[in-house]
C-alpha cells in the first residue's frame, strides 16, 4: 500500500476539511500502532518510539482513495491528568464527530488484552460496521497459540471471529489482511 504523511494536529480547526474517507487505528498506548502503519506503507512514514504514548496528536496519512489517521493512544503509559483530559478530548472529537470517518481498526497487544480494550470494543462496536479488531505482536508465541485462544477474545472483546486480525507488524504477519479490509469497506460505500 503507498502511504504518505500528510499532517499532524491537535485542534479540529487544523483537520483537513474535505469529504476524503477515513479509517482510524487506535488502540493503548503500547500496542504498536505507529509500527503497523510502517508495515502497511512497507516504510517508515510513521515517528514509532520505544517509549508507549508518544502520539499525542491526529496524524493524517494518504493513502490514495482514503486516508489512514493515527490516534493517541487510550491507556496512557505516562501522562498527567491535563494530558490525558486533552488526548481523551481529542480522541473523542474524531470519533464522534468526524463525518468523514468509515472504519476504526482497534489495535490491541495479543498477549495483554485489558478490561480497557474491551470497553472501548463495546463503544466503537455500538458505532461502526466496519470495527475491526487487530492482535499485534503475534510473533511472540507460536501463531496456533492465538488462534486457539479466538473464542475467548471474542466473547472477552464482544466481536464475530472474522472481526479479529492476527498481525505481527515487526514480522509482516496478516497486513494483507488489513488491506483486504479496507478494500472490502471501501467497495461497499460504492455499492451505495
Amino acid at each position: 500500500m503507498k502511504i504518505s504523511f500528510i499532517k499532524s494536529a491537535s485542534k479540529i480547526e487544523d483537520w483537513i476539511q474535505d469529504d476524503v474517507t477515513e479509517f482510524c487505528f487506535i488502540g493503548r498506548s503500547n500496542t504498536g500502532k505507529s509500527s503497523l502503519i510502517n508495515a502497511l506503507a512497507n516504510a517508515k512514514v510513521a515517528h514509532s518510539s520505544s517509549k508507549p504514548g508518544r502520539t499525542n496528536v491526529v496524524n493524517f496519512f494518504n493513502c490514495g482513495k482514503f486516508r489512514i489517521i493515527d490516534l493517541p493512544g487510550y491507556g496512557y503509559a505516562k501522562a498527567s491528568k491535563s494530558q490525558i483530559k486533552f488526548f481523551d478530548t481529542l480522541i473523542n472529537d474524531y470519533i464522534l464527530h468526524r463525518k468523514n470517518l468509515f472504519g476504526v481498526f482497534q489495535i490491541c497487544d495479543a498477549n495483554v488484552i485489558t478490561e480497557e480494550d474491551a470497553k472501548m470494543s463495546k463503544f466503537f462496536n455500538e458505532r461502526f460496521i466496519n470495527h475491526f479488531i487487530v492482535l499485534n505482536k503475534t510473533d511472540k508465541m507460536p501463531l496456533s497459540k492465538y488462534q486457539n485462544n479466538m473464542p475467548k477474545v471474542c466473547k472477552f472483546l464482544n466481536v464475530n471471529f472474522d472481526k479479529i486480525i492476527l498481525v505481527s507488524a515487526k514480522k509482516k504477519i496478516g497486513i494483507n489482511e488489513i488491506n483486504s479490509k479496507i478494500k472490502q469497506a471501501l467497495a461497499s460505500i460504492n455499492k451505495r
